[in-house]
C-alpha cells in the first residue's frame, strides 16, 4: 500500500494547490513518439521502465501533470514478478515523502485498459510514469494517481539508440559500439554472466537431484552419463542412466566385464548374433544380470551413429564411460576433489578394455588406435558435469569454496571453439579460457539473440552513455 512518510517539514493537514500546466514539447518529440507507437517496435513500455529506473531523462523541475513538484529519491527497483513495474520507490511530492510502487505505461489510459483500477495489487502505486498523459486514473481505493509525463524529457537520441539495437540484423545488436565500452566494465559484466550461466545449469542439476531423492553420487552419475553423450547422444545416455541404477553398478564396481555388460546391455547394443567372443560374453553376462535384477534395456533406435566421427560413436563413449567407472572404484565424487585441471583430466582420460583398440563397433575390426578419452572430451565432462555438480553441492552444503573451485577449473581450461566464440572473436572479444567462453555463449544466447539489451550490462551502459539534450551528440555511424 502507498503510504506517506512522516515529514517534519510539513504541518499536519497542509495542502498546496499549484497551477496546472505541462512541460513544453521539445523539437524531437515527433521522432520519439514515432519510435514508441511503431507497431513493429514492441518495446515501448520496457524502454520507459528502464529510462525511469536509470533516470535517463531531464529531471530538472520535475512535476506531475497537475503541476505538483516531484523529487525522486529512489526510482524503484524493476522486478519480474506480477504487480506494479517497480518496487521500493521513494518520492517527495509537494514536500511529502511517499514510499511504494511505480507503474509505467506509454499512455495513461493503459492503466484502465489493463484493469489496474480494480486490482488491489496496484493500490500501493505512488506514481504513474507515462510517455503521454491522455487520461486521469484512480486506484481501487479511489485515489487519483499522480502522473509524470516524460515525453518532453527523454533524449530522442536514447530512443534512437534503443531502436537501432532492437532493429539491428546483426547477431550482436551493439557490435559496432563494443569498442567504445571500457574493458574493465566488459570483464565485470562477463564475470557476472558466467555465474548466471553456471547457476542456470545448476538449476537443472537441482531438479535431477530432487528427482533422485537428494542422492549426490547418483545425481553425478546421471550428469556424467549425459555429458558422455556430447550433445548428440546426451538424451540416450540419460535414458541409459535411468535404465541402469547407480547402486547396481556399485555392486559390480570391481568387475570390469560386468560393468561393460550392464552398460552395453542396458543401452540395447548387445545382440545374440554377434561373432566376436567379446560381445558374445558381454551378452551372456547381461542376460544373467538382467534376469536377476529385472532390467529393461533402452531402445536401440535412440542412439545416433550417422554423420559422426568413429571416435564419437556411442559404442566408444560407453566403453570409455565403463572404464571411468571402473577406475573410480565406485566413488564418483572423487572427481570433485581437484583444484588443478591436469590431475582431473588424467583421471577422466580412462582407457577402455583392449577389445576397443581394434574396434569402433562390435564385430567390425579396424586399424589399431587407442580409444583413450581425449583432453577435449575430458574438458566437456568438466564443463557439463563436474562444474554443475560443484555448484549444486556448494548450495546444498553451503560451501562457497566448492563454487570457487568450479570457476578456477574453468579459468584453467581452453575455451571451446565454436561459431559463437569465433563470432565474438571477430568483434574483438576473444575467449582466453573456458570461463570466458562460457560467459560469451551465455551473453549471446541469453541477451543478444532475444534482444534483452535493457537487461544486459553492456546495453544498459550504452543507453546511459547517451547524453540527454546534447545538440552535439549524433547517433554513431554504422
Amino acid at each position: 500500500m502507498a503510504y506517506p512518510v512522516p515529514n517534519p517539514e510539513l504541518l499536519p493537514g497542509r495542502v498546496l494547490y499549484l497551477a496546472k500546466g505541462r512541460p513544453s514539447v521539445n523539437q524531437g518529440f515527433d521522432r520519439a513518439w514515432d519510435v514508441l507507437r511503431d507497431p513493429t517496435f514492441p518495446y515501448g513500455e520496457n524502454l520507459l521502465q528502464f529510462i525511469w529506473e536509470a533516470q535517463l531523462f531531464d529531471r530538472h523541475a520535475l512535476r506531475t501533470t497537475d503541476g505538483l513538484p516531484v523529487e525522486v529519491i529512489r526510482p524503484g527497483r524493476l522486478h519480474s514478478n506480477a504487480g506494479p513495474d517497480l518496487q521500493e520507490a521513494q518520492l517527495r511530492i509537494v514536500g511529502q515523502l511517499w514510499a511504494g510502487s511505480v507503474e509505467v505505461h506509454v499512455h495513461s489510459s493503459e492503466w484502465n485498459a489493463h484493469h489496474h483500477q480494480s486490482d488491489p495489487a496496484y493500490d500501493g502505486v505512488v506514481l504513474h510514469v507515462v510517455f503521454e498523459h491522455d487520461a486521469d486514473v484512480r486506484t481501487l481505493s479511489g485515489r487519483v494517481l499522480p502522473t509524470v509525463e516524460l515525453r518532453s524529457r527523454i533524449s530522442t537520441d536514447s530512443l534512437a539508440l534503443f531502436a537501432e539495437l532492437m532493429r539491428s540484423r546483426a547477431v550482436v545488436p551493439c557490435a559496432g559500439l563494443l569498442s567504445s565500452v571500457d574493458p574493465t566494465r566488459l570483464n565485470t559484466w562477463l564475470e557476472s554472466v558466467l555465474i548466471e550461466r553456471l547457476i542456470r545449469k545448476t538449476e537443472q542439476a537441482e531438479m535431477l537431484f530432487s528427482q533422485l531423492g537428494d542422492d549426490g553420487p547418483t545425481t553425478f552419475y546421471h550428469l556424467l552419463a549425459r555429458a558422455f553423450g556430447l550433445g548428440v547422444n546426451a538424451e540416450p545416455f540419460g535414458m541409459l542412466a535411468h535404465a541402469l541404477p547407480w547402486k547396481l553398478l556399485l555392486r559390480h564396481r570391481d568387475q570390469q566385464l560386468r560393468i561393460e555388460a550392464l552398460l552395453f546391455g542396458q543401452a540395447g547394443l548387445l545382440r545374440t548374433d554377434y561373432v566376436d567372443a567379446y560381445p558374445v560374453l558381454l551378452w551372456r553376462e547381461h542376460a544373467a544380470l538382467a534376469f536377476a535384477h529385472d532390467l529393461r534395456p533402452t531402445p536401440l533406435a535412440a542412439w545416433k551413429f550417422g554423420r559422426m566421427r568413429p571416435m564419437n560413436f556411442p559404442t566408444v563413449r560407453i566403453a570409455q564411460f565403463a572404464a571411468l567407472i571402473g577406475r573410480l572404484d565406485g566413488d564418483v565424487l572423487t572427481l570433485l576433489d581437484h583444484d588443478n585441471l591436469a590431475p582431473l583430466r588424467a583421471l577422466l582420460e580412462a582407457e577402455p578394455s583392449t577389445y576397443w583398440l581394434s574396434h569402433y563397433l562390435f564385430d567390425r575390426p579396424s586399424a589399431e588406435r587407442a580409444k583413450r578419452l581425449g583432453s577435449g572430451a575430458a574438458d566437456h565432462l568438466i564443463i557439463n558435469a563436474v562444474v554443475p555438480m560443484l555448484f549444486l553441492l556448494a548450495r546444498v552444503k553451503g560451501r562457497q569454496a566448492l563454487r570457487d573451485r568450479a570457476v578456477r577449473l574453468l579459468e584453467q581450461m581452453p575455451t571451446e571453439r565454436n561459431s559463437i566464440t569465433e563470432g565474438w572473436a571477430s568483434l574483438g572479444l576473444k575467449a582466453d579460457s573456458a570461463a570466458r567462453g562460457q560467459a560469451l555463449i551465455e551473453l549471446r544466447n541469453g541477451y543478444c539473440t532475444p534482444r534483452k539489451c535493457l537487461l544486459c550490462g553492456i546495453g544498459r551502459h550504452l543507453m546511459r552513455s547517451v547524453r540527454p539534450f546534447d545538440p552535439e551528440f549524433h547517433f554513431p555511424p554504422k
